[in-house]
């Protein structure tokens, strides 16, 4: 009867650090594969808002009237051309989160000579999340805006024809999934707030240039971070 010959306690410990030495080399590779996906299927899922809210401008001339009705008063937010929003961070009671500039005279100069200014129209969070009530508290999100909404009542008519083509509710807080998910949330401008909000924008300087925006909902305000559609913003190459 032959004589079976099994590792030893060495040969394994030898296997082990060889398998701990491959993982370590393959993990960063593997993640990175990962975080790559997350950012492609982020500015896909953009594109899919981006074409619902172009058909809705061009085949719908009261959801075209709607989008481009006139405020009293602008909200606006300045941007840079490669899309990222301009003074991201602010300190508040010692945590940095992304904040709006609140603009009544659009005259006044940009910060910065190629940055542009735009408005947002409607809005919808990318997944579930707590919020509170407090407003001293810098992490109070205050809603959760789980089917699409307006930042403005006139509006309203845009987001409704938006709506129908995403299959999704406006203005319904329901228990559904969500049909449109942010699913990379990372960010990279020093923001402490995770990225749960999708924004439908366009630029004031050229209001024919539509855009679709992540942002935090920061206490209830908008909160855009990063242009995600069309011409990405680094964060989502």
């Amino acid at each position: 009867m032959m004589k079976r010959k099994g590792f030893t306690l060495i040969e394994l410990i030898v296997i082990l650090a060889i398998i701990g030495v491959l993982g370590a080399m393959l993990l960063p590779s593997l993640m990175g594969y990962v975080e790559n996906a997350k950012k492609k299927a982020t500015v896909q899922n953009g594109k899919t808002i981006y074409m619902s809210a172009m058909l809705a401008l061009t085949t719908d001339e009261a959801a075209w009237e709607s989008f481009y009705t006139p405020q009293n008063n602008w909200v606006a937010y300045e941007a840079t051309e490669d899309g990222c929003i301009v003074n991201t961070t602010t300190e508040y009671k010692g945590v940095s989160s992304t904040y709006s500039k609140k603009i009544t005279n659009l005259k006044s100069p940009l910060e910065q000579e190629g940055n542009y200014r735009f408005t947002v129209v409607a809005r919808v969070d990318g997944y579930n999340h707590d919020t509170g009530g407090d407003w001293s508290n810098p992490h109070d999100i205050t809603n959760v805006f789980r089917t699409w909404n307006y930042s403005d009542r006139r509006y309203k008519t845009f987001v409704d024809a938006m709506c129908k083509d995403l299959n999704m509710k406006m203005g319904l807080k329901n228990d559904g999934d969500f049909p449109v998910k942010m699913p990379y949330r990372k960010r990279e401008d020093g923001g402490s707030l995770k990225l749960i909000r999708w924004l439908v924008v366009y630029r004031l300087d050229d209001p024919s240039k539509v855009e679709i925006w992540a942002g935090d909902g920061y206490k209830c305000e908008n909160g855009p971070a990063y242009r995600v559609y069309p011409d990405p913003a680094i964060n989502y190459k």
